[in-house]
């Protein structure tokens, strides 16, 4: 039978890596919920209340595609440390979406390679909570992003 002192040891041991793990997860899920190397690509005005805000990924090279994400917030002056803390609608391969409002409706006509879609954006415009609603028109690309 294992000693008391030993049993102690490897308590502690895998306690150690158990909470090895949890940090490590935390940083995994932190690290992709924020792209610091994103900069602001567009920013136009839909509704009196809604601008739509387009990021492009930074640091892309010749194996990593380029990546532009659909942001609808507010007008903001320093969009960017706001949008780093918000989720995008859109997140695709192009720039090209078509994008017009049509009462609280956002109408998004998309052709390209989509890689993440919320048919809902949530933000405050002062105390009023704005949820426009989001239509999606999609056409896919060829097999090689054609």
């Amino acid at each position: 039978m294992l000693s008391n002192t030993v049993f102690k040891r490897l308590h502690c041991a895998f306690t150690f890596i158990l909470l090895m793990i949890v940090v490590a997860g935390g940083v995994v899920f932190y690290s992709e919920r924020i792209s610091p190397d994103d900069k602001l690509f567009s920013e136009q005005q839909l509704t009196p209340d809604t601008w739509l805000y387009i990021t492009k990924y930074h640091d892309g090279s010749a194996t990593v595609g380029e990546v532009y994400r659909y942001y609808l917030n507010k007008h903001l002056d320093k969009p960017l440390p706001v949008l780093s803390d918000s989720a995008p609608f859109l997140v695709s391969d192009r720039s090209n979406a078509m994008i017009n409002a049509v009462g609280d409706r956002i109408l998004v006509r998309f052709t390209g390679k989509i890689y993440s879609f919320s048919n809902s954006a949530f933000f405050y415009d002062g105390e009023t909570p704005v949820m426009p609603l989001i239509d999606l028109n999609s056409t896919a690309t060829g097999r090689y992003g054609s």
